[in-house]
Order: structure tokens, then sequence, then C-alpha cells
């Protein structure tokens, strides 16, 4: 029984799917068409015209790829690459902030993304970076190393290889792949291994330089781009490398970076950096081909007046820099105090050695005692910035510190000043290029002990107690002693990771002047214990 209230059923249509590629005149009567061609069913029937409506192309959406730095949660195709995370978060940084360049966070890490052969160069530095850390904080003085270092490491070479070998003509990759290289050895302490990549990368710039000045190409093209990333990131980083090289006697190829005239004012303290690297590396070259002939008083008019040039630069240098200083504070600007203070660090070395150089005895830098201070103390500047007695980094693949202190130990002779940079000298990266802090360390502590026997504090060693050159001993002149792991095994032995200051034995000869300038050098072997 239904009630009266009981409301009425609803009527329902029969759903059917609504065609939407039918004819235009089916859609307006709203009936169901066929879709036969050229005329459907029911317009045939009904003697309707039968039109088709052309389908739309379906619209297509830009995409944009976007780079995206590796972070700590990595996308699936980086989950283990572990070494490239490491770099970016720990490595890349440090070590673009030892030189205010962008070499290493920028362009490293974006070519690792798309170059095999850098990716797992990076992965390789990485893995021995932290195995130098580790050894560092081992009594024994070394590590078992990590043998995936050695597998990165194999994979970088022969994906470069390959890479040569398919596009020749491409310079940058390789070259970038000479300074992961070299910074590969100079971690693990093989000083000669990381020069013959280095000069690889010299061989390869002279080439590319001289082949730009004959048949320069058009700008548009891609040669072009890589050529100019070559000068602007790639040339400055082997600049650097040219001038550490040269400090400890290794020889390298000259080259330049491209700077603007002298007497033009500095851009910023990057660029200040440039143009001192460049007039270094001319001075230090001038200065190893004058000591020889100071020594034998066959010094020139010449060479005086080269001297005198010189000398005019550098203090050109400094003034322009006060410039760009003052004209930074009358902005507001800040200056990067580290650098800046590694700046005047290495102006005044250069400085006081080019200064000297021209005078056969080793009297001559006493002169210069005001200008060994102010090195001192710019030296302990940068270390109370970096943290005054924090732990030294393993490597600085840059001009710091530590050969500039070794050479004021070395030449300043006021026992203050010499032992004061020999404690800075302490908080220097362990390795600085090719530079051991270590053995720097050590030699120079022996120095001190050798000119300093027979004074009584209050005044100078004198003219024939002094010892000549600045007889830094390389790998080479590491003694071995029982109970030390033999130097063959340290340099070939894959498996182990020596740290830098891992206690050697040191063989170093002294030359001295016992019976005054005019006599003949007396070279005296010392072996020096850890």
């Amino acid at each position: 029984m239904t009630s009266e209230f009981d409301p009425a059923p609803k009527r329902t249509r029969e759903s059917t799917s609504r065609a939407r590629t039918g004819c235009s005149t089916c859609k307006s009567r709203r009936v169901k068409c066929d879709e036969a061609k050229p005329i459907c069913r029911r317009c045939e029937i009904g003697g309707r015209s039968c039109e088709y409506k052309a389908a739309r192309a379906p619209q297509h959406r830009n995409v944009i790829t976007v780079y995206l730095p590796p972070t700590r949660s990595q996308p699936p195709f980086f989950i283990n690459e572990r070494g490239l995370d490491y770099f970016h978060l720990n490595l890349a940084a440090k070590l673009d902030a030892q030189s205010d360049s962008s070499f290493w966070s920028k362009l490293v890490l974006q070519l690792s993304h798309s170059e095999p052969s850098v990716r797992h160069a990076v992965s390789a530095i990485s893995v021995i970076y932290q195995d130098v850390e580790s050894s560092l904080r081992e009594p024994l003085g070394y590590v078992e190393a990590n043998r995936e270092a050695q597998r990165e490491w194999i994979k970088a070479v022969r994906t470069l290889s390959a890479r040569i070998q398919a596009q020749p003509d491409s310079n940058l990759v390789p070259l970038v792949c000479c300074l992961l290289f070299t910074c590969i050895e100079l971690l693990k302490g093989n000083v000669e291994s990381s020069l013959l990549h280095a000069q690889n990368g010299f061989n390869i710039l002279g080439t590319l330089r001289y082949t730009n000045d004959k048949a320069p190409s058009s700008v548009s093209s891609p040669s072009s781009t890589e050529v100019r990333v070559i000068e602007d990131h790639i040339v400055p980083m082997f600049s650097r490398l040219n001038v550490l090289c040269s400090l400890a006697n290794k020889d390298t190829p000259s080259i330049h970076t491209q700077t603007p005239k002298e007497g033009c004012p500095h851009d910023d303290l990057t660029d200040s950096r440039r143009r001192l690297f460049n007039l270094s590396d001319t001075c230090i070259r001038f200065i190893r081909d004058t000591i020889p002939e100071a020594a034998k008083f066959r010094i020139g008019m010449e060479d005086l007046a080269t001297q005198i040039k010189l000398v005019a630069r550098l203090e050109t240098w400094r003034s322009e820099l006060d410039d760009l200083i003052h004209r930074t504070s009358k902005d507001g600007s800040t200056v990067q105090q580290d650098l800046f203070h590694v700046l005047l660090v290495n102006y005044k070395v250069v400085y006081i050695w080019l200064r000297v150089c021209t005078e056969a005895g080793e009297t001559a830098p006493d002169s210069y005692h005001a200008d060994f201070q102010e090195l001192v103390h710019h030296a302990e500047q940068v270390t109370s910035l970096r943290g005054g007695t924090a732990s030294p980094q393993p490597l600085s693949f840059d001009i710091q510190i530590l050969g500039p202190l070794f050479f004021a130990v070395l030449k300043c002779r006021y026992p203050t000043t010499r032992r004061r940079a020999l404690e800075v000298l302490k908080l220097a990266p362990r390795r600085e290029g090719v530079w051991n802090a270590h053995h720097a360390y050590l030699t120079a502590k022996r120095v001190i002990e050798l000119e300093e026997r027979h004074l009584n504090g209050r005044e100078l060693p004198d003219e024939v107690s002094r010892l000549h050159g600045l007889p830094l001993p390389d790998d080479k002149c590491r003694i071995h002693i029982p109970g030390e792991v033999p130097l063959s095994v340290r340099n070939f032995d894959p498996s182990i990771m020596f740290s830098p200051a891992y206690p050697v034995r040191l063989e170093t000869v002294f030359h001295t002047k016992p019976w005054g300038l005019l006599g003949d050098f007396q070279m005296m072997t010392e072996y020096i214990n850890p």
C-alpha cells in the first residue's frame, strides 16, 4: 500500500556513452552518430548535410631541464655515488675557499654529472681524502686504504682515455682531469707522479694557446666557448700550481692568465690574486736564475736593472691592492680577510726574496726584519681566522702560508721572529701542493739548531755559520730506519694510506761557506730524526 505522501518514482534514462567525434549535425540534434564517412546514416536518411570538424592537434608542452646538485637525499642514479656526495658536502667549498674560486664547487661538480671520468676522479679524491684524515688520527701514522679509491682511479683513467679517442679536439675535460689526477697524487704524497699529471696539463694548454693564436675560431662556435671556460677557470688553477712548483724548485713551463694591463684598478681580491700569481711567476724564475750567478759574483748591470723593474712592479701591485681595499671600505662592502692576509703573506715572501737574490752573502735578509715581521703577522692572522689551534687541513691545492713561513724561518735570523714563524708553521696545511708541512717543520727546526749552536741568544749567526739555499727534503730524501715502513712500500702499495705527518728520518744536505764568501761550498749531510 502506497501512502499519498510517498514521492513519485524518478524517471531515469539509460546512460549511453556520448560520442565526441560524430558529425556536427548529429551533435546539434543531440542524437547518436554512427560516424560513417563521408555521410553518416542519420544524415543520409534525413537528407541533411553532414560535416565533420577537423580534429585539433594535441598541444605540445614545454619541457624545462633543471640542474640539481647532489644533496643528502640524492636521486636514484647517484645512490651509489657516495664519493660525489661527500665531495659536494665537505670538500668542494673547502678547496674553493682556499683560493676564492669556483673551480671545485661549480665546474668540477657540473662536469661530474655528465662526464664519467670526472665523476670517478672526484669519487677517488673523496675516498683518499677520508683515508688521509683517518691516518692523521692514527697513532701508527697509517691506515688500511679503502680499495674503492683504486677502483675509481682506474675507472677515471679508462673513461678519460675512451673520451679522448672519441673527442680528440675537446680539451676541457682532459684539463680538468689533469688537475684532479694531480690532486689525487698530492693527497697520496707522490710528488713526482703529481708533477707528471701537471706537466700533461701544461702541454695541453701550450698546444691549445698556440692553435688559437694561429687560427682563432668564430665566437659562436662551441670550441670558442670551451676556450673561454678554460681561460677563466682552468688557466688560473695551473697558474697557482705553477708558482707552488717554482717555490719548491720544481721546473714547470711559464704560463700566464689574461689580466688587465698593470696600472688598471683591481676589480676585486680575486683579480689581485691573479695578477700576483703572474708577477710572482716572473719574479721567482728570475730569482732562480740569479742566485747561482750571485754566488759566483757574476751579477751584472742587466740583472740589477731587471731586479729594480720587478721590485717596482711588486710595489705597484701593493699600492693597487691598498687602493682596492680603500674603495671597498668606502662602498661599505666587506673584505674577505682570510684571502687578504694570504695575499700579503705571498707578496712579502716574493718581495724579500727578490731584494736579496743578487747578494752573495746570507746576511742580506737581516736588513728586512720588519718585512719578515709583517709576513709572520699576516700568517698568524690566517691561522687565527681559520680556527687557531684547529687541526690543519690535509691538503691545500693553492698557495697558502707553508712555503713563505719555511722561507721566513730559514732566512730571518732574529730569534723571536723566526720562532714565531716556526710555531705558525705547525698550523699550515699538511700538504700545500708539493710541500709537506711536517718535513718543512723538522728541517726548519734543525736549521735553527745548527745556526744558533754557538750563540748565547742575543746576537745573530755570523756569515760562516749560516746555511745557504732552501734545503727542504722531498720524498726521495726519506731514509729507511728499523721499524719504519720502507719508502717503496709507501709509494707503491695502494692498500696502505700513510699520514702526511708519518714519522720518518730525513736525509738533508746543507750548504755552508766556512771559509768565507770567496771560499768553496762545504756540503754537510744531516739525518733529521722525527
